[in-house]
């Protein structure tokens, strides 16, 4: 993006059009989605001060949570005093670096997530802030799902995101990056500088999949090989909802099984509201005889997920099965969440006829009957 440059004369004779204009966008573009009450708290902070001097955050116990993601120490991340808005420290985001912090409990409610960037004016490469609805870290196979993702492009001068939502990219000074998330909305606004960059669902994810969790799980600063961006004074803010808010997550897709065969899978039950929560499983397929352990709970609190294991007896006749189970809110029946299922089953194998039974008999009762007939038939 080429900055314009306008002579100070017709500067000055559009002065209050120009004013007029952007001071009513950046009105709209700053209006907050909630304001948040006097009781909220600062649930997290850090300002990387309370580390030594290039200490290498990758996962030990003295540093604050910080890691490379997958558990990778390799791509952690430095303190340096090169730059700092709270001084002494701040971290280098530099080459390889990819460093997660996660978070738990933070599944409903209204929040903000703050972090203050320095991108140098001579940065070379693209580098990323993001946050995700689902860290996979310890779950192999699974899919980690990210909420927000914007980088820093200093040949196009701008900070975009896959929307292509941008703004102008400010360098050689601090900036703010301020995220107000309602998960009980289930929306987001992205800040820089003060000025919305976008908004949309919490759980839309980049490219609006719609495959995000109502979770804030873990931030990720990554460098994707750029040269240094600095961040300090990370926080996240906010209160939790009131009341409980169920949540489940996973499906049943048995694929294809024989007939009458037992099966067995599972699948998560959550509170990702406040209070505690009494849930239980009111439906249930009509085909297949079905079991869960457990079917119901009372009293579940928040971040606190339950694993509710399923056992079936595939039905005998052959058809493709495609239902749901639902489960509810046990204190309001409008809350209620569903677990997708599916299975096929084809012709049971027919029985062996009277005549290869008899043989079988016989073979069991007489055992060299079985060398005499191998040998016949070679």
């Amino acid at each position: 993006m080429n900055k314009k440059i306008i002579s100070i004369f017709v500067s000055m004779l559009l002065c209050v059009t120009v004013f007029s204009v952007t001071g009513a966008m950046n009105v709209e573009k700053t209006v907050n989605m909630k304001t948040q009450s006097a009781t909220t708290d600062i649930v997290w902070f850090d300002d990387f001060d309370n580390y030594t001097l290039y200490q290498f955050l990758d996962g030990t116990p003295d540093d604050g949570g910080w890691k490379g993601w997958d558990d990778s120490p390799a791509v952690g991340a430095t303190v340096t005093g090169n730059q700092s808005l709270s001084s002494p420290h701040s971290v280098d985001i530099v080459g390889p670096t990819d460093l997660v912090h996660e978070y738990s409990g933070y599944s409903s409610g209204i929040w903000t997530f703050i972090a203050w960037v320095y991108v140098p004016g001579d940065t070379v490469g693209n580098s990323y802030f993001i946050l995700l609805s689902y860290y996979a870290e310890d779950n192999p196979g699974a899919n980690s799902k990210w909420a927000v993702q914007m980088w820093f492009d200093p040949v196009l001068e701008i900070v975009t995101v896959d929307d292509g939502d941008e703004l102008d990219l400010i360098t050689d000074q601090w900036v703010e990056i301020r995220v107000e998330i309602d998960l009980g909305a289930d929306w987001h606004q992205v800040f820089y500088d003060g000025l919305m960059l976008y908004e949309k669902a919490w759980t839309a994810g980049p490219f609006n999949q719609g495959d995000g969790l109502l979770d804030i799980a873990a931030v990720d600063l990554f460098a994707n090989s750029a040269t240094s961006v600095y961040y300090d004074d990370l926080s996240l803010e906010g209160e939790a909802g009131e009341d409980p808010d169920l949540f489940c997550e996973g499906d049943l897709h048995f694929g294809n099984v024989s007939a009458g065969a037992t099966l067995t899978d599972s699948f998560t039950v959550k509170n990702v509201g406040g209070g505690l929560l009494d849930w239980k499983i009111t439906d249930e397929p009509s085909w297949g005889t079905w079991t869960f352990d457990p079917e119901s709970g009372d009293d579940l609190p928040p971040a606190t997920p339950v694993t509710v294991q399923v056992t079936v007896v595939a039905p005998k006749e052959k058809e493709d099965w495609v239902s749901t189970i639902t489960v509810t809110n046990m204190e309001n029946p409008d809350d209620t969440c569903t677990i997708d299922v599916s299975m096929t089953t084809p012709v049971p194998v027919s029985q062996p006829s009277l005549f290869l039974q008899f043989l079988e008999r016989l073979i069991q009762r007489f055992p060299v009957l079985e060398m005499i007939f191998s040998h016949l038939l070679g």
